[in-house]
């Protein structure tokens, strides 16, 4: 056998918090070989990204540090590397897919440029032109449409799969050795999921290893040649992917492969929506159209039609999934629908009033009824507050807040899996699916009427998952909820959706009840969605990619 390209052996990582020491990292020991995909899962604040992170010195210090251990790259040391020498490997030799692209691209100045920058920066020989046009090769690879205009846009001109695309191009472009992917195709549907496991086992036939971190057992599946599975910091169990998953030893593994939710799975887990009644909220031929603007006086030259002529109505207690292709329109039908994106033309009506071109004064005391889980929690959440203060900041400003906040933001810390000693602490000190159950919980504190779930659980692992999935539809039930649940997971969709839209293009192409919509598809389009749907221990998925 041939050495390892990683060698990571005894490590352990800690942080000092509010003057106690928490263990993130606890001996653990694993290769990567050359053209290995080795695959790391757990749940959040297992230790998974903390870990990765370590192999490349991107843990901030302080507050964390290295307690003992060695990471060995091409059997040179990374933890006493020269930092000179360890730029040099970052980016070329070893490269980083970020969880949340936002962090990660700078907003100042387009993608494109941003691309072209990665490759000269190690490379200065390359011109700007040749380099410019290598960053618009690979953000066509990773299915960004109309590549050569969209290299020209900023970073919040895109949805949040199209940021994550174009992370993952600025990753790939200088063709590295090792890759740590780190849910790279958490916000990606499954279509073009699919186009980045080909891109990522085309690199790997190439001998490139990937260290690729997911809470996603269908991705371990489909793409790993082993897997690590951590718990509280430590490796439980590791091993070859079909025999882990034929025979898991360890209780938790079974717990993981257990609660994946799966398309074939026919249990729902709350009976199909028939109440018709009135409809709590009705869209009417809703446009909403962004300029794409030109020249030195900015005229608008074309329209983006994000939402282009959809109708669609949600009814009380309902849960309506939206699905689609990351840059179809969900989001921005998710956004207008709530004002925070301006509509061109339609109406939208909220328990038969026209909220559409409200100001903020008439649309303020409607703002309780109408909250969104946003998709990136990064950015959504105030990195100057406490978590105490942004769970309790909605009740205070409404005038809600019943008892002391402490006491009610312990209740929503608990109800989402997290630990009320928590609160004091700043969204940066949290994984990133932490960070989407403080989302969750800051949205359904105030008990609105109609929440949009913009990919509310997809920054899950898959036991939280099935946790807050429960704590929304209990919701429903006490409080008569209705959502607009926004995701790319069909089975996630399939599970708790009562209707199901489907959108391409700013479209609606296809809608029904959910599981007649996934066992009969009418459309081409839906059933393209479907047949790319990962599906853990399906053996002719696998052998698609081992081919």
């Amino acid at each position: 056998m041939s050495e390892p390209l990683l060698s990571v052996q005894n490590l352990t990582v800690s942080f000092d918090v509010e003057g106690r020491t928490i263990t993130a990292v606890d001996d653990v020991s694993y290769d990567i070989f050359p053209g290995e995909i080795v695959g790391l899962v757990g749940e959040s604040g297992s230790g998974k990204t903390v870990g990765a992170m370590s192999t490349i010195r991107l843990v901030p210090s302080p507050p964390g540090r290295v307690d003992q251990g060695e990471i060995l790259y091409r059997g040179k040391s990374i933890l006493t590397m020269p930092i000179e020498e360890l730029r040099k490997l970052r980016g070329k030799e070893i490269s980083v897919i970020f969880q949340e692209p936002m962090t990660a691209l700078s907003p100042l100045h387009p993608v494109g440029r941003q691309l072209a920058e990665t490759v000269r920066i190690h490379d200065p020989s390359v011109s700007p032109e040749d380099a410019w046009a290598q960053g618009v090769e690979w953000l066509d690879k990773v299915g960004i449409p109309d590549p050569g205009e969209r290299a020209k846009a900023y970073p919040f001109q895109f949805s949040g799969g199209m940021r994550q695309r174009v992370m993952i191009a600025m990753a790939l472009i200088l063709k590295p050795k090792l890759i740590i992917a780190d849910e790279p195709t958490t916000a990606l549907d499954v279509t073009l999921q699919a186009q980045i496991f080909d891109l990522i086992l085309a690199m790997k036939s190439e001998d490139t290893s990937i260290l690729f971190i997911t809470h996603d057992m269908g991705v371990i599946w489909e793409l790993a040649d082993r897997v690590l599975v951590m718990k509280d910091g430590k490796v439980v169990e590791r091993g070859d992917v079909e025999e882990l998953f034929a025979n898991p030893k360890e209780a938790y593994t079974r717990e993981l492969l257990a609660a994946v939710p799966r398309l074939t799975d026919d249990s729902i887990a709350h009976p199909v929506f028939e109440d018709r009644t009135e409809p709590l909220i009705e869209v009417k031929s809703l446009k909403t159209w962004f300029p794409v603007k030109r020249g030195v006086f900015a005229r608008t030259v074309d329209w983006v039609k994000a939402v282009d002529d959809v109708s669609l109505d949600i009814m009380p207690g309902e849960c309506l999934g939206l699905v689609g292709e990351s840059g179809s329109g969900k989001t921005t039908l998710g956004r207008s629908i709530l004002g925070l994106d301006e509509s061109r033309e339609g109406e939208i009506l909220f328990e038969g009033t026209d909220i559409r071109g409200l100001g903020y004064h008439a649309m303020r005391p409607m703002r309780r009824d109408l909250q969104m889980i946003f998709q990136d929690p990064f950015s959504s959440l105030n990195p100057r507050l406490t978590v105490l203060e942004i769970l309790t900041e909605g009740l205070i400003e409404h005038g809600i807040l019943k008892g002391d906040r402490r006491d009610v933001a312990a209740h929503w810390l608990t109800e989402v899996g997290l630990e009320p000693d928590v609160m004091n602490r700043y969204p940066h000190e949290f994984s990133g699916g932490q960070r989407q159950r403080i989302c969750v919980a800051r949205a359904v504190a105030v008990e609105p009427r109609f929440v949009v779930c913009d990919e509310a659980v997809s920054a899950l692992d898959v036991t939280i998952q099935a946790q807050v999935i429960d704590l929304l539809m209990e919701l429903r039930d006490k409080l008569g909820l209705s959502y607009l649940f926004i995701s790319h997971d069909l089975s996630v969709v399939k599970r708790i959706c009562d209707r199901t839209v489907v959108m391409r293009h700013g479209k609606v192409v296809e809608s029904g009840a959910t599981k007649d919509l996934v066992e009969n598809p009418r459309s081409d389009y839906t059933k393209r969605l479907i047949a790319a749907v990962p599906i853990p221990g399906n053996a002719e998925k696998r052998a698609r990619n081992y081919r």
